[in-house]
């Protein structure tokens, strides 16, 4: 699933089983999912996994970083 980044415009947008979903950057949480230990984007049209690098742009663009550091003992 693409994810656009438009840092100049401050929009996300992406492409979830079919359908476009563009949403302010601001409007989107980053959570981490324990299981596939990944981060997750939460917007309109679902929840998707980004990579970690996707993930820092967003932070650090404006977007609430809900994100859990694993650490495995």
């Amino acid at each position: 699933m693409p994810v656009t980044i438009d840092l100049d415009g401050g929009t996300c947008a992406i492409e979830l089983d079919g359908n476009h979903s563009e949403m302010p950057i601001r409007d989107i949480v980053i959570t981490t999912d324990a299981d596939l230990r990944a981060s997750v984007i939460h917007c309109p049209a679902g929840n998707a996994l980004i990579s970690e690098d996707e993930a820092q742009v967003l932070v650090g663009a404006g977007a609430k970083d809900d994100r859990r550091n694993l650490i495995a003992d």
